[in-house]
């Protein structure tokens, strides 16, 4: 018997390795998996390493409320889920199965997380508005059933005799996890900019707001206040979605293969506009200038009294523990602001824009 085995071993020049047991397009798909993982864990890893300064401030030199432990929770499940991945292409693995619905959690877990940052800012830009509040309620939960509907239908199998996995079973229904995502980031995009868009262009109607906009008058002043707004980096989630949907059917592997690198770079993206409001750097309401503030690590801003009656339009009385202050009142505003997209533990410090626990 082991005699026959290591005779029918002989036949290839490697049967000890998963490619060949696999065809040899499929076998180049599965080696540009196992590159493709291999780099958005090392430039995720190398974010992560960049800003453990940022993340130790954040921890010991700010309040932990909600917001912040939501998006420490986005980046270890963002980062469990890249691991994951690039194990489940690399390593020998018993159950392929198991490792697959972990990794399938992790994904699910990290992108409702991310989408609660994008929640958490779109409600502190329209607060107090019940409305927005619902309706990004509503979409942030059809993330997360979008997520866990298309993610748990993925199944794996060893490749061969080896211990090596691939995956088998994709769901049809799996582009719903990234149409959700899209729908509702492209709606926090969107609300956040008419709001910048009302308190940058003066105008007396919607319509004439976009005559303006469109036509090009102010829109120089608009563009550097979605710029100080963070607006580029969600139009860069943005686009990372429109990516994977518009590659054609007949390339339904390359949309797989992008969704480990796009779920990394929108969480990165999240999370720095998350850092530059926590530290002041951007205003949460979208539309006042950023002050300087005495974290400075690794970002630079600038103050413009100039907007200082645009801000205090938005905000309550300067009440609060930080006091009166006559000679900085714009820290002491975006200040306010940055505790209204943090608030969501129901202290009576600031009027919060959310009600989360």
């Amino acid at each position: 018997m082991t005699m026959s085995l290591i005779a029918n071993a002989t036949e290839l020049p490697n049967p000890f390795t998963p490619f060949a047991f696999l065809p040899p397009a499929a076998a180049d798909k599965f080696e540009q998996s196992r590159y493709l993982f291999a780099a958005t864990l090392g430039a995720y890893g190398w974010d992560i390493g960049l800003n453990l300064g940022n993340d130790y401030a954040l921890l010991l030199k700010h309040r932990v409320r909600f917001p912040t432990i939501v998006y420490f929770l986005s980046r270890a499940f963002t980062l469990a889920y890249i691991l994951g991945s690039f194990i489940y292409t690399v390593a020998p693995i018993k159950n392929c199965n198991a490792l697959g619905l972990g990794n399938s959690i992790c994904l699910v877990l990290s992108q409702t997380a991310t989408a609660m940052l994008f929640f958490l800012r779109v409600t502190a830009v329209w607060y107090p508005s019940k409305i927005a509040f619902a309706v990004f309620s509503i979409l942030w939960i059809a993330v997360l059933g979008a997520g866990i509907t298309a993610s748990f239908g993925i199944r794996g199998a060893h490749i061969g005799p080896t211990m090596q996995c691939i995956t088998t079973t994709v769901p049809a229904d799996i582009e719903v996890a990234v149409i959700m995502p899209l729908i509702n980031d492209t709606a926090i995009f969107l609300a956040i900019t008419y709001c910048i868009l009302v308190h940058t262009i003066v105008a007396d109607s919607v319509l004439a707001r976009l005559r303006i906009f469109f036509g090009g008058t102010g829109l120089s002043t608009l563009s550097q206040a979605l710029l100080r707004s963070g607006q580029h980096f969600y139009l860069i989630v943005v686009a990372t979605h429109v990516t994977i949907l518009v590659l054609p059917q007949s390339k339904g592997f390359y949309r797989g293969l992008l969704v480990v690198p796009a779920l990394a770079l929108i969480n990165a993206m999240a999370c720095l506009v998350f850092r530059k409001i926590k530290f002041g750097l951007i205003s949460s309401n979208g539309i006042s200038n950023p002050p300087i503030t005495g974290h400075s690590e690794d970002f630079h801003a600038t103050a413009n009294p100039r907007s200082l009656s645009l801000h205090f339009r938005r905000t309550d009385p300067i009440t609060t523990e930080f006091g009166s202050n006559t000679i900085y009142p714009l820290d002491v505003g975006v200040q306010r602001e940055i505790d209204k997209f943090e608030g969501a533990d129901g202290s009576q410090e600031s009027r919060k824009p959310t009600t989360l626990a």
